[in-house]
Order: structure tokens, then C-alpha cells, then sequence
């Protein structure tokens, strides 16, 4: 049994797994979708030198060595043991109000 299910919105299109974002949602067998936006460390200095700005600061911000997908699914994994994916992520609804009303957790296809 999958413990989540991880999708990305917009495809999963990184140029660069070392200075790039994502968007993502996780979610849960009870149904829940959570969001979050996972960056690595050399996208926000980039985007910061880029918009030349002091801070940097983004909601459901998650900081990661790299964007490849093993590091992602390993940032959720520890989330979800950890308990802390509602501190760690917002949550956007359900899968019927975010996906749709005949959509179940069994149908959701994962990007990981």
C-alpha cells in the first residue's frame, strides 16, 4: 500500500536538478492534497542575484540538495514519517475538490 502519492501540476521539466523549482502536490490515502514548492539552494541564490533583492522568502518552501526525483521522494517519505507533512506543506483540499469529484486515491497517477 503507497503511504502518498506524489504529482506534479505543471509536468516535471527541470533543466538544470541544481538550480531550478518545482512545483508539487502530495497526496494521502485519506484523501488529502498537499502542496509545496521544492527549491535548491543555487535557484534562490540565482534568483535573488537575478532580481537583485537582499531576501528570499516563498510559502510551502522546501529546500533541497537537488530536484532529481529520488530526492524528492525522499524529502516526502521523511515528512510522512516524521508526522510533520501539515507543518511542512499546506493543504489545497481533497482529491475530489482538487482533481475532481469522480477522481479516488486509486486513480491518481504519480509523477514519482
Amino acid at each position: 500500500m503507497d503511504f502518498y502519492k506524489i504529482r506534479f501540476p505543471a509536468g516535471y521539466t527541470i533543466n538544470d536538478i541544481h538550480n531550478d523549482n518545482i512545483d508539487l502536490h502530495v497526496i494521502l490515502p485519506d484523501g488529502d492534497v498537499y502542496f509545496a514548492t521544492f527549491f535548491t539552494l543555487l535557484n534562490i541564490k540565482s534568483l535573488m542575484e537575478k532580481d537583485h533583492i537582499t531576501y528570499f522568502w516563498a510559502t510551502d518552501m522546501v529546500i533541497v540538495a537537488d530536484l532529481r526525483k529520488e530526492t524528492i521522494k525522499s524529502a516526502v517519505q521523511q515528512f510522512v514519517v516524521d508526522e510533520c507533512i501539515a507543518t511542512v506543506l499546506t493543504k489545497i483540499g481533497n482529491i475530489q475538490s482538487v482533481y475532481g469529484s469522480d477522481m479516488s486515491y486509486a486513480e491518481i497517477e504519480t509523477g514519482i
